[in-house]
Protein backbone atom coordinates (compact mmCIF):
# COMPACT_ATOMS: atom_id res chain seq x y z
CA UNK A 1 0.00 0.00 0.00
CA UNK A 2 2.91 2.47 0.43
CA UNK A 3 4.47 1.57 -2.65
CA UNK A 4 1.03 2.52 -4.21
CA UNK A 5 0.85 5.53 -2.47
CA UNK A 6 5.04 6.51 -2.77
CA UNK A 7 4.01 6.15 -6.62
CA UNK A 8 0.69 8.36 -6.52
CA UNK A 9 3.41 11.14 -5.21
CA UNK A 10 5.77 10.47 -7.74
CA UNK A 11 3.03 10.94 -10.16
CA UNK A 12 1.84 14.24 -9.39
CA UNK A 13 5.04 15.92 -9.80
CA UNK A 14 5.30 18.96 -11.62
CA UNK A 15 8.98 19.11 -11.42
CA UNK A 16 10.11 16.76 -13.32
CA UNK A 17 13.16 16.67 -15.83
CA UNK A 18 13.48 15.23 -19.10
CA UNK A 19 16.54 13.01 -19.76
CA UNK A 20 17.74 15.00 -23.14
CA UNK A 21 18.58 11.54 -24.91
CA UNK A 22 15.70 10.18 -25.21
CA UNK A 23 14.14 9.97 -28.25
CA UNK A 24 11.05 8.29 -27.75
CA UNK A 25 10.22 6.90 -24.09
CA UNK A 26 6.65 6.31 -23.00
CA UNK A 27 7.58 8.51 -19.59
CA UNK A 28 10.39 10.94 -20.93
CA UNK A 29 10.18 12.53 -17.25
CA UNK A 30 11.89 11.77 -14.25
CA UNK A 31 9.89 11.69 -11.53
CA UNK A 32 10.58 11.99 -7.56
CA UNK A 33 8.53 11.14 -4.27
CA UNK A 34 10.33 14.71 -3.42
CA UNK A 35 9.40 16.16 -6.48
CA UNK A 36 5.72 14.75 -5.28
CA UNK A 37 5.81 16.13 -2.14
CA UNK A 38 7.11 19.71 -3.22
CA UNK A 39 4.77 19.82 -5.95
CA UNK A 40 2.10 19.27 -3.13
CA UNK A 41 2.83 21.68 -1.11
CA UNK A 42 3.94 24.58 -3.69
CA UNK A 43 0.83 24.37 -5.95
CA UNK A 44 -1.24 23.97 -2.43
CA UNK A 45 -0.03 26.96 -1.01
CA UNK A 46 -0.93 28.75 -3.61
CA UNK A 47 -4.21 27.82 -4.50
CA UNK A 48 -4.98 28.18 -0.65
CA UNK A 49 -3.46 31.91 -1.18
CA UNK A 50 -5.90 32.13 -4.42
CA UNK A 51 -8.85 30.86 -2.59
CA UNK A 52 -8.24 33.36 0.95
CA UNK A 53 -7.74 36.57 -2.16
CA UNK A 54 -11.23 35.87 -3.97
CA UNK A 55 -13.03 35.25 -0.53
CA UNK A 56 -11.36 38.43 1.10
CA UNK A 57 -11.98 40.24 -2.40
CA UNK A 58 -15.50 39.17 -1.94
CA UNK A 59 -16.32 40.11 1.84
CA UNK A 60 -14.60 43.59 1.12
CA UNK A 61 -11.87 43.38 3.91
CA UNK A 62 -9.50 44.16 0.72
CA UNK A 63 -8.24 47.72 1.39
CA UNK A 64 -10.13 50.27 -1.41
CA UNK A 65 -7.58 52.90 -2.82
CA UNK A 66 -8.81 55.92 -1.29
CA UNK A 67 -8.22 59.32 -2.22
CA UNK A 68 -9.24 63.16 -0.38
CA UNK A 69 -8.66 66.02 -1.01
CA UNK A 70 -9.76 69.69 0.42
CA UNK A 71 -11.25 72.28 -2.15
CA UNK A 72 -12.82 75.55 -1.50
CA UNK A 73 -16.35 76.54 -2.33
CA UNK A 74 -18.33 79.62 -2.59
CA UNK A 75 -21.66 78.47 -2.88
CA UNK A 76 -23.70 74.89 -2.06
CA UNK A 77 -26.70 73.79 -0.56
CA UNK A 78 -27.35 70.78 1.62
CA UNK A 79 -30.65 69.54 3.30
CA UNK A 80 -29.65 67.96 6.58
CA UNK A 81 -32.66 65.40 7.31
CA UNK A 82 -30.68 64.02 10.15
CA UNK A 83 -29.94 64.33 13.35
CA UNK A 84 -27.22 67.06 13.39
CA UNK A 85 -27.06 67.48 17.70
CA UNK A 86 -28.02 66.61 20.88
CA UNK A 87 -28.08 68.21 24.50
CA UNK A 88 -29.02 67.20 27.97
CA UNK A 89 -27.35 68.15 30.84
CA UNK A 90 -25.02 65.81 33.20
CA UNK A 91 -26.60 64.69 36.11
CA UNK A 92 -24.93 65.34 39.48
CA UNK A 93 -26.93 62.51 41.48
CA UNK A 94 -28.28 65.30 44.03
CA UNK A 95 -31.74 65.08 45.82
CA UNK A 96 -32.33 68.71 44.71
CA UNK A 97 -31.32 68.84 41.00
CA UNK A 98 -33.37 70.12 38.14
CA UNK A 99 -33.96 69.27 34.84
CA UNK A 100 -34.28 72.39 32.96
CA UNK A 101 -35.25 71.13 29.73
CA UNK A 102 -38.10 69.41 31.10
CA UNK A 103 -41.46 70.12 28.85
CA UNK A 104 -43.93 70.72 32.18
CA UNK A 105 -41.32 73.39 33.60
CA UNK A 106 -38.84 74.82 31.23
CA UNK A 107 -35.43 76.83 32.46
CA UNK A 108 -33.66 76.83 29.67
CA UNK A 109 -35.52 77.39 26.41
CA UNK A 110 -34.23 76.39 22.70
CA UNK A 111 -35.28 78.11 20.72
CA UNK A 112 -33.78 78.27 16.38
CA UNK A 113 -33.53 81.06 14.40
CA UNK A 114 -33.12 80.85 10.68
CA UNK A 115 -31.34 84.09 8.95
CA UNK A 116 -30.93 84.70 5.58
CA UNK A 117 -27.97 86.77 4.31
CA UNK A 118 -27.35 87.46 8.43
CA UNK A 119 -30.65 89.33 8.82
CA UNK A 120 -33.01 87.20 10.55
CA UNK A 121 -35.95 85.46 9.05
CA UNK A 122 -37.92 83.73 11.75
CA UNK A 123 -37.42 81.91 15.18
CA UNK A 124 -39.39 78.92 16.26
CA UNK A 125 -39.42 76.32 19.30
CA UNK A 126 -39.85 72.83 18.78
CA UNK A 127 -40.83 70.11 20.39
CA UNK A 128 -38.65 67.36 22.85
CA UNK A 129 -40.01 64.95 24.60
CA UNK A 130 -37.04 62.28 23.99
CA UNK A 131 -35.25 60.97 27.50
CA UNK A 132 -31.69 60.64 27.07
CA UNK A 133 -30.25 57.23 27.18
CA UNK A 134 -27.51 57.64 29.37
CA UNK A 135 -29.08 60.00 32.52
CA UNK A 136 -32.89 58.90 31.15
CA UNK A 137 -33.21 63.36 31.32
CA UNK A 138 -34.74 65.10 28.67
CA UNK A 139 -32.70 65.26 25.82
CA UNK A 140 -32.35 68.32 22.89
CA UNK A 141 -32.27 66.92 19.70
CA UNK A 142 -31.78 69.05 16.39
CA UNK A 143 -32.64 67.71 12.63
CA UNK A 144 -33.90 68.90 9.31
CA UNK A 145 -32.06 72.01 8.84
CA UNK A 146 -31.38 73.30 4.96
CA UNK A 147 -28.18 75.20 4.58
CA UNK A 148 -27.05 77.37 2.20
CA UNK A 149 -22.97 78.67 1.50
CA UNK A 150 -23.41 81.88 -0.93
CA UNK A 151 -20.16 84.35 -0.49
CA UNK A 152 -21.81 87.06 -2.33
CA UNK A 153 -25.25 87.07 -0.32
CA UNK A 154 -27.49 87.57 -3.56
CA UNK A 155 -31.30 87.56 -3.42
CA UNK A 156 -31.76 84.85 -5.70
CA UNK A 157 -29.34 82.86 -4.08
CA UNK A 158 -29.06 83.55 -0.16
CA UNK A 159 -27.22 82.32 2.10
CA UNK A 160 -29.21 80.51 4.72
CA UNK A 161 -28.03 79.61 8.46
CA UNK A 162 -29.06 78.91 12.03
CA UNK A 163 -28.68 79.79 15.58
CA UNK A 164 -30.13 77.75 18.08
CA UNK A 165 -30.34 79.39 21.41
CA UNK A 166 -31.10 78.03 25.51
CA UNK A 167 -32.21 81.10 27.60
CA UNK A 168 -35.23 82.31 29.68
CA UNK A 169 -38.63 80.75 29.00
CA UNK A 170 -40.89 82.95 26.52
CA UNK A 171 -44.47 82.28 26.50
CA UNK A 172 -44.63 82.97 22.59
CA UNK A 173 -42.65 80.42 21.68
CA UNK A 174 -44.18 77.64 23.63
CA UNK A 175 -45.58 74.64 22.12
CA UNK A 176 -48.81 72.84 23.41
CA UNK A 177 -48.22 70.75 26.38
CA UNK A 178 -45.07 72.90 27.13
CA UNK A 179 -44.85 75.31 30.02
CA UNK A 180 -42.08 77.99 31.77
CA UNK A 181 -40.85 76.94 35.19
CA UNK A 182 -42.42 79.50 38.54
CA UNK A 183 -39.35 81.96 39.52
CA UNK A 184 -38.70 80.10 42.44
CA UNK A 185 -37.40 76.99 40.15
CA UNK A 186 -35.48 78.98 38.29
CA UNK A 187 -33.91 80.76 41.21
CA UNK A 188 -33.12 77.41 42.91
CA UNK A 189 -31.69 76.54 39.46
CA UNK A 190 -29.86 79.77 39.38
CA UNK A 191 -28.38 79.54 42.18
CA UNK A 192 -26.35 76.00 41.70
CA UNK A 193 -23.26 76.00 40.70
CA UNK A 194 -22.91 73.23 38.15
CA UNK A 195 -24.57 73.16 35.03
CA UNK A 196 -22.68 70.95 32.77
CA UNK A 197 -24.06 70.63 29.30
CA UNK A 198 -23.29 67.76 26.71
CA UNK A 199 -23.36 68.44 24.00
CA UNK A 200 -23.40 65.91 21.01
CA UNK A 201 -22.37 66.65 17.17
CA UNK A 202 -23.38 63.85 14.55
CA UNK A 203 -21.33 63.49 11.49
CA UNK A 204 -21.22 60.67 8.61
CA UNK A 205 -18.62 57.89 7.66
CA UNK A 206 -18.21 55.77 4.95
CA UNK A 207 -17.40 52.13 6.10
CA UNK A 208 -15.04 50.29 3.36
CA UNK A 209 -16.15 47.46 4.81
CA UNK A 210 -19.93 47.44 5.13
CA UNK A 211 -20.08 49.76 1.96
CA UNK A 212 -22.59 51.96 3.81
CA UNK A 213 -22.88 55.26 5.75
CA UNK A 214 -22.33 55.01 9.98
CA UNK A 215 -23.15 57.94 12.07
CA UNK A 216 -20.03 59.37 14.09
CA UNK A 217 -20.95 60.91 17.36
CA UNK A 218 -18.15 63.57 18.66
CA UNK A 219 -19.09 64.30 22.39
CA UNK A 220 -17.84 67.49 24.41
CA UNK A 221 -18.97 69.21 27.97
CA UNK A 222 -19.39 72.81 28.50
CA UNK A 223 -20.21 74.85 31.42
CA UNK A 224 -23.22 77.30 31.87
CA UNK A 225 -22.70 80.43 33.91
CA UNK A 226 -25.06 83.04 35.06
CA UNK A 227 -23.14 85.90 33.83
CA UNK A 228 -21.69 84.78 30.83
CA UNK A 229 -23.02 83.19 27.36
CA UNK A 230 -20.83 80.81 25.44
CA UNK A 231 -21.01 81.08 21.82
CA UNK A 232 -19.82 77.88 20.02
CA UNK A 233 -19.90 78.58 15.78
CA UNK A 234 -20.49 75.29 14.28
CA UNK A 235 -18.90 74.60 10.21
CA UNK A 236 -20.26 71.65 8.84
CA UNK A 237 -18.50 70.21 6.24
CA UNK A 238 -18.96 68.44 3.31
CA UNK A 239 -18.04 65.55 1.68
CA UNK A 240 -18.52 64.20 -1.64
CA UNK A 241 -17.49 61.05 -2.45
CA UNK A 242 -17.34 58.79 -5.39
CA UNK A 243 -17.15 55.22 -5.16
CA UNK A 244 -15.88 52.53 -7.79
CA UNK A 245 -17.15 49.08 -6.90
CA UNK A 246 -17.03 47.83 -10.59
CA UNK A 247 -16.66 43.86 -10.81
CA UNK A 248 -14.09 44.43 -13.40
CA UNK A 249 -14.77 47.90 -15.25
CA UNK A 250 -15.44 51.16 -13.52
CA UNK A 251 -18.66 51.79 -12.01
CA UNK A 252 -19.05 54.65 -10.28
CA UNK A 253 -21.62 56.38 -7.69
CA UNK A 254 -21.57 60.01 -5.83
CA UNK A 255 -22.84 60.10 -2.34
CA UNK A 256 -22.70 63.73 -0.37
CA UNK A 257 -22.65 63.70 3.44
CA UNK A 258 -21.50 65.81 6.54
CA UNK A 259 -17.73 64.17 7.33
CA UNK A 260 -17.09 66.73 10.06
CA UNK A 261 -18.50 69.60 12.00
CA UNK A 262 -15.73 72.32 13.14
CA UNK A 263 -16.42 73.88 16.43
CA UNK A 264 -15.06 77.32 17.25
CA UNK A 265 -16.26 78.53 21.01
CA UNK A 266 -15.85 81.67 22.65
CA UNK A 267 -17.04 83.33 26.13
CA UNK A 268 -18.71 86.81 25.72
CA UNK A 269 -21.01 88.95 27.72
CA UNK A 270 -25.04 87.57 28.30
CA UNK A 271 -26.26 91.14 27.07
CA UNK A 272 -24.73 90.15 23.67
CA UNK A 273 -27.96 88.53 21.99
CA UNK A 274 -30.52 90.67 24.10
CA UNK A 275 -30.82 93.04 21.54
CA UNK A 276 -31.31 89.98 18.64
CA UNK A 277 -33.86 87.31 20.68
CA UNK A 278 -34.88 89.94 23.55
CA UNK A 279 -34.01 87.59 26.81
CA UNK A 280 -30.76 86.43 28.51
CA UNK A 281 -28.64 83.88 26.42
CA UNK A 282 -26.56 81.52 27.92
CA UNK A 283 -25.51 78.81 25.16
CA UNK A 284 -25.78 79.93 21.64
CA UNK A 285 -24.86 78.25 18.60
CA UNK A 286 -24.84 78.75 14.99
CA UNK A 287 -24.54 76.49 11.82
CA UNK A 288 -23.58 77.22 8.94
CA UNK A 289 -21.93 75.43 5.76
CA UNK A 290 -17.87 75.15 5.73
CA UNK A 291 -16.39 76.81 2.50
CA UNK A 292 -14.15 73.78 2.46
CA UNK A 293 -15.20 70.68 1.18
CA UNK A 294 -13.93 67.31 0.70
CA UNK A 295 -13.69 65.35 -2.05
CA UNK A 296 -13.22 61.96 -1.75
CA UNK A 297 -12.58 59.02 -4.50
CA UNK A 298 -12.89 55.40 -3.44
CA UNK A 299 -12.16 52.62 -5.79
CA UNK A 300 -12.13 48.98 -4.37
CA UNK A 301 -9.84 46.41 -6.20
CA UNK A 302 -11.07 44.91 -9.57
CA UNK A 303 -10.96 41.03 -10.07
CA UNK A 304 -7.37 41.88 -12.52
CA UNK A 305 -6.06 43.51 -9.50
CA UNK A 306 -6.49 40.62 -7.21
CA UNK A 307 -5.43 38.58 -9.99
CA UNK A 308 -2.60 40.56 -10.48
CA UNK A 309 -1.91 40.63 -6.32
CA UNK A 310 -1.94 36.57 -6.31
CA UNK A 311 0.26 36.28 -9.34
CA UNK A 312 3.13 38.45 -8.02
CA UNK A 313 2.85 36.12 -4.67
CA UNK A 314 2.66 32.72 -6.28
CA UNK A 315 5.70 33.66 -8.71
CA UNK A 316 7.31 34.14 -5.41
CA UNK A 317 6.32 31.13 -3.99
CA UNK A 318 7.23 29.28 -7.19
CA UNK A 319 10.79 30.38 -7.43
CA UNK A 320 11.30 27.24 -5.13
CA UNK A 321 10.24 25.37 -8.32
CA UNK A 322 13.76 26.04 -9.70
CA UNK A 323 15.19 24.24 -6.67
CA UNK A 324 13.21 21.36 -6.67
CA UNK A 325 13.83 21.34 -10.56
CA UNK A 326 17.95 21.21 -9.73
CA UNK A 327 17.27 18.54 -7.00
CA UNK A 328 15.51 16.33 -9.46
CA UNK A 329 17.90 16.91 -12.10
CA UNK A 330 20.74 15.72 -9.81
CA UNK A 331 18.35 12.66 -8.77
CA UNK A 332 17.95 12.01 -12.38
CA UNK A 333 21.46 11.94 -13.61
CA UNK A 334 22.39 10.21 -10.11
CA UNK A 335 20.67 7.13 -10.54
CA UNK A 336 21.41 6.85 -14.34
CA UNK A 337 24.99 6.53 -13.30
CA UNK A 338 24.06 3.80 -10.93
CA UNK A 339 22.19 2.00 -13.90
CA UNK A 340 25.17 2.16 -15.81
CA UNK A 341 27.82 1.07 -13.62
CA UNK A 342 24.96 -2.06 -13.01
CA UNK A 343 24.79 -2.86 -16.28
CA UNK A 344 28.28 -3.60 -16.09
CA UNK A 345 29.30 -4.20 -12.47
CA UNK A 346 26.44 -6.58 -11.49
CA UNK A 347 27.46 -7.15 -7.48
CA UNK A 348 27.19 -3.12 -6.98
CA UNK A 349 23.75 -3.87 -6.15
CA UNK A 350 25.03 -5.49 -2.76
CA UNK A 351 26.82 -2.45 -1.95
CA UNK A 352 25.29 0.35 0.27
CA UNK A 353 26.27 3.39 1.49
CA UNK A 354 25.81 5.16 5.29
CA UNK A 355 25.53 9.12 4.92
CA UNK A 356 25.13 11.17 7.63
CA UNK A 357 22.97 14.36 7.80
CA UNK A 358 24.53 16.58 5.59
CA UNK A 359 25.14 13.72 2.73
CA UNK A 360 28.38 12.70 3.60
CA UNK A 361 29.52 9.17 3.40
CA UNK A 362 30.90 7.73 6.38
CA UNK A 363 31.16 4.12 6.12
CA UNK A 364 30.34 1.65 3.01
CA UNK A 365 28.90 -2.13 2.79
CA UNK A 366 29.32 -4.58 1.07
CA UNK A 367 26.82 -7.85 1.53
CA UNK A 368 25.69 -5.76 5.16
CA UNK A 369 29.84 -6.08 5.51
CA UNK A 370 32.26 -2.97 5.79
CA UNK A 371 34.96 -2.38 3.34
CA UNK A 372 37.82 0.25 3.46
CA UNK A 373 35.86 3.11 2.74
CA UNK A 374 38.74 5.02 1.06
CA UNK A 375 40.44 2.34 -1.40
CA UNK A 376 36.44 1.86 -2.49
CA UNK A 377 35.43 5.15 -2.91
CA UNK A 378 39.06 5.93 -4.96
CA UNK A 379 38.08 2.73 -6.95
CA UNK A 380 34.03 3.62 -7.65
CA UNK A 381 34.77 7.30 -8.43
CA UNK A 382 36.56 6.04 -11.09
CA UNK A 383 33.91 3.98 -12.37
CA UNK A 384 31.72 6.62 -12.03
CA UNK A 385 33.55 8.84 -13.78
CA UNK A 386 33.79 6.47 -16.78
CA UNK A 387 30.06 5.85 -16.83
CA UNK A 388 29.18 10.00 -16.90
CA UNK A 389 30.89 9.37 -20.27
CA UNK A 390 28.87 7.27 -21.37
CA UNK A 391 25.84 8.56 -20.98
CA UNK A 392 26.98 11.00 -23.36
CA UNK A 393 25.28 10.68 -26.77
CA UNK A 394 28.33 11.02 -28.62
CA UNK A 395 29.67 7.93 -26.84
CA UNK A 396 26.45 6.16 -27.37
CA UNK A 397 27.18 6.51 -31.15
CA UNK A 398 30.72 5.70 -30.99
CA UNK A 399 29.70 2.39 -29.21
CA UNK A 400 27.24 2.01 -31.94
CA UNK A 401 29.87 2.79 -35.12
CA UNK A 402 32.13 0.36 -33.37
CA UNK A 403 29.69 -2.64 -33.25
CA UNK A 404 28.93 -1.94 -36.80
CA UNK A 405 32.25 -2.10 -37.94
CA UNK A 406 32.30 -5.32 -35.95
CA UNK A 407 29.41 -6.81 -37.50
CA UNK A 408 30.74 -5.59 -40.92
CA UNK A 409 34.02 -7.41 -40.08
CA UNK A 410 32.51 -10.58 -39.25
CA UNK A 411 29.68 -10.85 -42.18
CA UNK A 412 29.22 -10.00 -45.37
CA UNK A 413 27.15 -7.25 -46.89
CA UNK A 414 24.59 -9.36 -48.05
CA UNK A 415 24.06 -11.17 -44.82
CA UNK A 416 23.50 -7.91 -43.19
CA UNK A 417 21.00 -6.98 -45.23
CA UNK A 418 18.88 -9.87 -45.14
CA UNK A 419 19.20 -8.69 -41.66
CA UNK A 420 16.62 -5.84 -42.28
CA UNK A 421 14.78 -8.43 -43.62
CA UNK A 422 14.38 -10.74 -40.34
CA UNK A 423 10.99 -10.18 -37.95
CA UNK A 424 9.37 -12.20 -35.34
CA UNK A 425 6.02 -13.89 -36.27
CA UNK A 426 3.06 -13.16 -33.96
CA UNK A 427 1.33 -15.56 -32.28
CA UNK A 428 -1.65 -17.22 -33.52
CA UNK A 429 -4.49 -16.30 -32.01
CA UNK A 430 -8.22 -18.22 -32.10
CA UNK A 431 -10.82 -15.77 -33.79
CA UNK A 432 -14.58 -16.68 -33.46
CA UNK A 433 -15.91 -18.00 -36.93
CA UNK A 434 -17.53 -20.73 -38.56
CA UNK A 435 -16.00 -23.93 -39.44
CA UNK A 436 -15.97 -23.32 -43.35
CA UNK A 437 -13.77 -20.09 -42.69
CA UNK A 438 -11.58 -21.96 -40.35
CA UNK A 439 -10.85 -24.74 -42.92
CA UNK A 440 -10.11 -22.33 -45.87
CA UNK A 441 -8.02 -20.45 -43.88
CA UNK A 442 -5.79 -23.26 -42.67
CA UNK A 443 -5.48 -24.33 -46.16
CA UNK A 444 -3.64 -20.40 -46.57
CA UNK A 445 -1.41 -20.01 -43.56
CA UNK A 446 1.95 -19.09 -44.33
CA UNK A 447 5.03 -20.32 -43.31
CA UNK A 448 4.99 -19.93 -39.11
CA UNK A 449 8.93 -18.61 -39.00
CA UNK A 450 11.94 -17.39 -40.98
CA UNK A 451 14.89 -19.69 -40.44
CA UNK A 452 18.29 -19.07 -40.11
CA UNK A 453 21.58 -20.43 -41.44
CA UNK A 454 24.75 -19.94 -40.87
CA UNK A 455 27.28 -20.06 -44.30
CA UNK A 456 30.39 -18.09 -42.37
CA UNK A 457 32.40 -21.10 -42.92
CA UNK A 458 32.02 -20.90 -46.53
CA UNK A 459 33.90 -20.00 -49.26
CA UNK A 460 33.15 -16.24 -50.45
CA UNK A 461 32.56 -17.38 -53.97
CA UNK A 462 30.37 -20.01 -53.63
CA UNK A 463 28.25 -18.01 -50.82
CA UNK A 464 26.26 -16.71 -53.50
CA UNK A 465 25.32 -19.49 -55.41
CA UNK A 466 24.43 -21.20 -52.10
CA UNK A 467 22.56 -18.66 -51.08
CA UNK A 468 20.16 -18.49 -54.28
CA UNK A 469 20.26 -22.44 -54.29
CA UNK A 470 19.35 -22.38 -50.57
CA UNK A 471 16.52 -19.59 -50.80
CA UNK A 472 14.87 -21.46 -53.79
CA UNK A 473 14.67 -24.60 -52.12
CA UNK A 474 12.92 -23.11 -49.11
CA UNK A 475 9.11 -22.14 -49.16
CA UNK A 476 8.81 -18.32 -49.44
CA UNK A 477 6.19 -15.73 -47.93
CA UNK A 478 4.50 -14.24 -50.74
CA UNK A 479 7.12 -14.89 -53.17
CA UNK A 480 9.13 -12.79 -50.96
CA UNK A 481 12.41 -15.53 -49.18
CA UNK A 482 13.36 -13.91 -46.11
CA UNK A 483 16.85 -15.80 -44.66
CA UNK A 484 19.74 -15.48 -42.59
CA UNK A 485 22.18 -17.71 -42.85
CA UNK A 486 24.23 -17.77 -39.48
CA UNK A 487 24.05 -21.71 -38.49
CA UNK A 488 23.84 -25.13 -40.56
CA UNK A 489 20.66 -25.66 -42.14
CA UNK A 490 20.11 -29.23 -39.68
CA UNK A 491 20.65 -26.79 -36.41
CA UNK A 492 18.48 -23.48 -37.69
CA UNK A 493 17.17 -21.53 -34.82
CA UNK A 494 13.45 -20.41 -35.02
CA UNK A 495 12.79 -16.74 -33.94
CA UNK A 496 10.29 -16.54 -30.88
CA UNK A 497 9.12 -14.11 -28.28
CA UNK A 498 12.44 -14.51 -26.46
CA UNK A 499 14.75 -13.25 -28.94
CA UNK A 500 13.02 -9.58 -28.37
CA UNK A 501 13.89 -9.41 -25.03
CA UNK A 502 17.44 -9.99 -25.65
CA UNK A 503 19.91 -7.11 -24.70
CA UNK A 504 17.06 -5.42 -22.76
CA UNK A 505 17.81 -3.62 -19.65
CA UNK A 506 15.75 -5.18 -16.98
CA UNK A 507 14.54 -8.13 -18.74
CA UNK A 508 14.68 -11.46 -17.43
CA UNK A 509 16.38 -13.22 -19.88
CA UNK A 510 17.35 -16.21 -18.06
CA UNK A 511 14.87 -18.83 -16.57
CA UNK A 512 14.91 -20.08 -12.57
CA UNK A 513 14.98 -23.36 -13.79
CA UNK A 514 18.05 -22.91 -16.33
CA UNK A 515 20.09 -21.38 -13.89
CA UNK A 516 19.99 -19.93 -9.95
CA UNK A 517 18.88 -16.16 -10.45
CA UNK A 518 20.94 -15.34 -7.73
CA UNK A 519 24.28 -16.10 -9.58
CA UNK A 520 23.31 -15.60 -13.06
CA UNK A 521 25.99 -12.73 -13.15
CA UNK A 522 28.90 -14.67 -11.38
CA UNK A 523 29.44 -18.26 -12.48
CA UNK A 524 32.20 -16.52 -15.07
CA UNK A 525 33.43 -13.24 -15.75
CA UNK A 526 33.84 -14.23 -19.40
CA UNK A 527 32.25 -15.00 -22.61
CA UNK A 528 32.60 -18.00 -25.23
CA UNK A 529 33.12 -16.81 -28.45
Amino acid sequence: MFKNFAQGIKQIDRFGVIFRPSVIDINPEYKSIFGGIATLLLYGSCLAYFFYQIIQWQRNTLLPKITSIQTSQSSKYYYMNDIISSFYMRKNYRKDEIDPFDPQNIILQPILSKFKNQQLLESKSFKYDQKSSRYNNTEIILQDLELNLNLENTLDNPQIDYILSFGTCIQEFLLEGQRCANKTLVDIYMQQHSHALLMNNYVKEYNPKTMKLENVKKQSLTMLNNDTTMYFQNQIRISKTKIDNGFLFPSETQQEFPVDIIMISQSIDIDSFQTIFYRATYLVLAYSLSETSQEQFIEYPKLSEVLADIGSIVSIILVLSHLCLLINEQKLEKECIQKIITMYYPETVNIKFKYNWYGKIIDVLQNDRSIDKVEFLKYYNEIKRVAIKKLNIANIIYTQAKLQFLIQSTYSQIQIKQAHKVGIRLKSFPKLQDQTNIEENQKNIPIGNYQIHDISNMESTDQNDNIISSSLKKISLNENPKFLFIKPQNDCHILNDEDFHLFTFGESIIKDNELNKQDCYFEKNYIDI
